[in-house]
């Protein structure tokens, strides 16, 4: 039945009984109590309405109960009826008291069932881990947040109290300390641990347990929570360790500040200095603090310096513009140096307007009596460029006669665009120009024609048989001389290793083919130009040839009287074992030809033969030693180097057999050690001969003089395309005194064997596939010592 209506008609039933009820007990005559039947409507009073309701019915049936009784006993009224009357008003209140309390009691629980729903709908509704535990510490109630935070089913932790399985590992021992003294002492727990979380992932969250009298058990209860905290915990770490850093950089920043040579400062938007660093102590001798607080840095300012420092700090803070100031500053020992001061306005933080300036002082005393000295010396040198420009211009006007006037040949070449192209070339690491020109002679060509001549003088045209001097400047500088792109190249090398002058031989072509052999000069100017210089040897030529004639017939003569010497003096040496040795032999055959011969005789005649035959062959080979001075190597040689100043020393000899030598070299050729003269005596003896094996010879006329490096030395090798060397005369090639040519006396490639051999090699021969005699030997590389010396 609907709520609604059940409610209606118990009144209504409550009221119908009670009217039967009374209006029985009115007119029926009993000796019982008729009155009790009012408990029935209280009941159903009481399972309708309120206890206010059922007080109501209770008073109600009360005085119904009494004006029955009045209305059937008023006239008659009897003890027992009084009796009944009174025990019926008091059964009705009785009821009426049970049951009202009955209603507060069921209103009570429903209250307090209500007070749990909302109790245990709070505790599950708030973000926190909550519970309540016995005062032995045992939790016995979990709210629904423990299963959200931790993934745990809370019911099962608490049948087997293992809640503390989600503490991490190293926060067990400082929680389990802290709950024992809280419970111990009846205290609150406050803690934070590392929780695991439903994922897995720790978090901090703080352990908060406070104790509560409970007045239904007498004991003290503890209720408690947990709290997330994690972010506050790791923000605390963070700021915990940036404060670690920030004191860090502050250490730092003072050992930064203390430790710079310069004073540091900063001041305020007035311009009133608030730090120092103990720089400003160093060299002022006054006590930072002190100066701080009386402001009177200015007194350390030398008197002439102050009004103008402090009006260009007054301009300075009311513009809030950096400024700038030199001025001298007395130091510790009394004396004043110049010093720089710089400041800048700094704003103190993004968006504020607040001004703060930071600078520094800097000691620039020695730079400003610099500075002082050089104007002095600039006014000194201005008056001596005054002069020295007086005669320049006076020098120059006599230079400009003497190069048109004089007799001596000149020419002035332009070489500027050509160092332009060879620093391209030096750009790309190339470090032997010569070798590199020769392998791209497309690249030489290019450069030799930006070549230009720019002028010469009348001597130089005469001499070429020039009427004008324009038509010999016009022809490209190249064909002026017979060898012009080895000369140009030359002078190509002087720019490019840095030479500052070059000289030698060559042979100018005139007009008309004229030969003119000169011994020429060139010197690098400024500007790219090159001057050169030219003096006529055609009469020095003449001369030469006939001295060389006259020297080669000397140099023939001295061959055969040294041959001869050393054959007298052989011969004196010889003779005398000889003749001994000769002695003996006879003596040895009359001793063997008699019948009764003595051995012990005839073996005394053949000692004495082999001491003198060992005499004789001693006597050779102290000749020998005396023929071929030893010498001993020693120094670090550039070998490439050693090679180029034998090509210029023999270059004439070179021209008129019309040999080329070729020097073959890598581009980083180690040093060797030897002997510098000898070793050049040696380049000169080989390639001389094989010029002379060469003389006359039809077709290409080469010496090729190479140089490869290989394991700890390096293998010379000077090659020729001559006819090489007749088999029967290769075994017997270094003998003394032996030689294939008619003029010589065969000691030349025995100096030469005998001089590699001091220096720790061994000379070779052999003749080539393709035709010419290859001569070869090996120099060790030099020790780091020697080095050393030749890079000093």
């Amino acid at each position: 039945m609907n709520r609604r209506l059940k409610r209606p008609l118990l009144l209504i039933a409550s009221a119908v009984l009670a009217g039967l009820v009374f209006t029985f007990d009115c007119f029926a005559n009993y000796d019982y109590s008729v009155a009790v039947l009012y408990l029935a409507v209280l009941v159903l009073v009481s399972a309708a309405g309120s206890g206010k309701e059922v007080t109501r019915a209770a008073q109600a049936c009360v005085c119904l109960t009494l004006l029955s009784w009045t209305i059937v006993h008023l006239e008659s009224p009897t003890p027992a009826s009084a009796l009944r009357c009174l025990f019926a008003c008091i059964a009705i209140t009785v009821t009426g008291a049970l049951l009202v309390s009955r209603k507060r009691l069921e209103a009570t629980k429903l209250d307090l069932e209500r007070s749990r729903s909302e109790v245990e709908l709070f505790a599950n509704s708030v973000p926190f881990v909550l519970w309540r535990s016995n005062p032995g510490g045992e939790i016995e109630y979990l709210n629904e947040s423990w299963t959200t935070v931790t993934g745990l089913d809370r019911w099962a932790v608490l049948e087997g109290q293992r809640y503390n399985d989600v503490v991490h590992p190293e926060d067990m021992k400082a929680l389990s300390e802290s709950v024992s003294k809280a419970i111990a002492t009846r205290t609150t727990t406050n803690i934070k641990v590392r929780v695991r979380q439903a994922d897995g992932s720790y978090r901090w969250m703080q352990v908060y347990d406070n104790p509560a009298y409970s007045p239904l058990t007498g004991l003290v209860e503890r209720f408690g929570g947990l709290s997330d905290v994690h972010d506050e915990v790791v923000a605390k770490q963070e700021l915990e360790h940036l404060r670690n850093e920030l004191e860090i950089s502050r250490a730092e920043l003072i050992n930064f500040t203390d430790s710079v040579p310069q004073i540091l400062w900063r001041a305020d938007a007035l311009g009133k200095i608030d730090f120092f660093n103990r720089r400003y102590t160093e060299i002022t001798g006054r006590d930072v603090q002190q100066a701080l607080d009386r402001q009177d840095f200015i007194e350390d300012c030398h008197p002439d310096d102050r009004e103008v420092y402090r009006r260009l700090v007054i301009e300075a803070v009311s513009s809030k513009m950096e400024f700038r100031a030199s001025f001298r500053l007395r130091h510790a020992n009394g004396s004043y140096r110049w010093m720089s001061l710089v400041g800048r306005p700094v704003h103190s933080a993004d968006g504020s307007n607040e001004i703060r300036y930071y600078g520094g002082i800097s000691d620039i005393h020695d730079e400003v009596t610099s500075h002082q000295k050089v104007r002095e010396l600039n006014e000194t040198l201005e008056q001596r460029v005054e002069q020295r420009t007086t005669e320049l211009t006076r020098t120059e006007r006599r230079y400009a006669g003497l190069f048109d006037v004089s007799n001596m040949t000149f020419a002035e070449m332009d070489f500027s665009a050509a160092e332009l192209i060879l620093d391209e070339i030096k750009a790309n690491d190339v470090t032997d120009l010569r070798s590199y020109m020769m392998a791209h002679p497309e690249e030489l060509s290019r450069v030799l024609g930006v070549v230009k001549t720019v002028r010469v003088n009348q001597a130089l045209a005469r001499m070429m048989g020039y009427d004008s001097v324009a038509d010999l400047v016009a022809n490209p500088p190249a064909q002026n001389a017979e060898d012009g792109p080895d000369v140009l190249l030359r002078q190509l090398e002087m720019y490019y290793y840095g030479v500052d002058d070059i000289d030698g031989r060559t042979v100018l072509v005139g007009k008309g083919g004229r030969r003119i052999p000169v011994y020429f000069t060139v010197t690098r100017l400024s500007g790219g130009l090159h001057l050169s210089s030219h003096v006529d040897l055609s009469e020095q030529e003449r001369v030469e040839q006939i001295r060389q004639a006259a020297q080669a017939e000397l140099a023939r003569a001295n061959r055969i009287a040294t041959v001869g010497a050393f054959s007298a003096s052989i011969a004196h040496e010889l003779n005398q074992p000889i003749a001994a040795m000769v002695i003996d032999a006879r003596t040895g055959l009359r001793l063997i030809s008699r019948e009764n011969s003595r051995l012990e005789a005839l073996e005394r005649i053949l000692q004495r033969v082999e001491k003198n035959a060992q005499r004789v062959a001693g006597i050779v080979q102290r000749t020998k030693e005396n023929l071929v001075a030893r010498r001993h190597a020693g120094k670090a040689i550039d070998l490439y180097l050693l090679a180029f100043e034998t090509r210029s020393l023999i270059d004439h000899d070179l021209k008129r057999a019309d040999v080329e030598l070729e020097i073959v070299s890598p581009d980083t050729l180690p040093p060797v050690k030897a002997d510098p003269v000898g070793l050049q005596q040696v380049f000169v003896n080989l390639i001389n001969n094989a010029v002379d094996a060469m003389r006359g010879q039809a077709g290409v006329r080469r010496i090729t003089l190479e140089f490869l490096e290989k394991e700890n030395t390096v293998r010379v090798r000077v090659a020729d395309t001559g006819p090489g060397i007749a088999e029967e005369h290769i075994e017997k090639l270094f003998e003394p005194f032996f030689t294939t040519k008619s003029s010589g006396i065969g000691v030349g490639l025995q100096i030469c064997r005998s001089a590699v051999e001091t220096m720790g090699g061994e000379l070779t021969v052999s003749n080539q596939a393709g035709g010419g005699a290859s001569f070869e030997f090996d120099l060790p590389l030099v020790l780091e010592e020697l080095e050393g010396e030749l890079r000093g």
